[in-house]
């Protein structure tokens, strides 16, 4: 059984208004506006972490912190607590909750924490 297409079955070649209207649009290579731009090349909270100095948290603890395991887990949310303060002032959560969610998230993340470890080995005396 053979269905037959709508219409004659023949295709129509005539550009249509809405074709031509397509046809006519201006060929702009790809590009962002300034704001979009400025976003982009801001660092991400990876590199914060890696420049931060964490004055807060270089003044509660030591490197012998970081060699218990319980007072790392402090550290790091601290450190990450301290960062949201300094460096993403204008980072902003519906509640407290969701604040100490992304803490949680970011301390048990183990990229981050590789990073954040070792750069809070650098920084602790």
């Amino acid at each position: 059984m053979k269905i037959k297409p709508p219409g004659s079955g023949e295709p129509n070649f005539k550009p249509t208004d809405e074709t031509q209207k397509a046809s006519k649009k201006t060929e702009k290579t790809f590009s962002l506006g300034r704001q979009q731009a400025d976003s982009i090349q801001g660092a991400s909270f990876t590199e914060k972490a890696q420049q931060a100095h964490f004055s807060g948290v270089t003044a509660q603890f030591s490197k012998t912190d970081l060699r218990n395991p319980q007072k790392v887990e402090l550290v790091l949310r601290e450190s990450v607590q301290e960062l949201l303060k300094t460096e993403f002032p204008k980072a902003r959560f519906a509640n407290e909750e969701d604040r100490k969610n992304f803490v949680e998230l970011m301390a048990n993340d183990p990229l981050f924490r590789g990073k954040l470890l070792g750069h809070l080995e650098k920084l602790l005396a």
